[in-house]
């Protein structure tokens, strides 16, 4: 909910202040193999091929991962990821992952609702 400022108009009022950034949906291109914050829901943009999701908890995506000196935090084998087929490009899956699996040329997008209760705003 904004802060409430001076109505211009009339000093005797208050109105809503400006909107800030929590009340807007934000959606991030998250790199494959990397945990992340769950989303709400995930956004297909383009594929190549198959397209997987790691919809363990984060505890299990730790117990998984691959800690070298050069990868970190990462977990690249395909039996930790459910097969979610070749979904066309702009297709919404209401799923909630840490991580995602595809080519390298896949682009999956994370979004994340806006609003301090994490369901968004009209």
């Amino acid at each position: 909910m904004p802060d409430y400022i001076q109505d211009p108009n009339d000093s005797k009022k208050q109105i809503p202040g400006p909107l800030t950034d929590q009340n807007f949906d934000r959606a991030y291109a998250v790199d494959q193999y990397s945990m992340s914050k769950a989303p709400h829901y995930v956004v297909i943009g383009s594929l190549d091929g198959n397209v997987g999701f790691f919809l363990g908890s984060s505890a299990s995506f730790a117990s998984a991962e691959v800690n070298t000196s050069v990868h970190k935090n990462i977990v690249t084998a395909s039996s930790n990821y459910t097969d979610f087929g070749a979904p066309a490009a702009g297709t919404t899956l209401n799923i909630n992952p840490h991580a995602w699996s595809g080519s390298s040329g896949d682009v999956v997008t994370f979004v994340y609702k806006g609003g301090l209760d994490g369901h968004g705003r009209p």
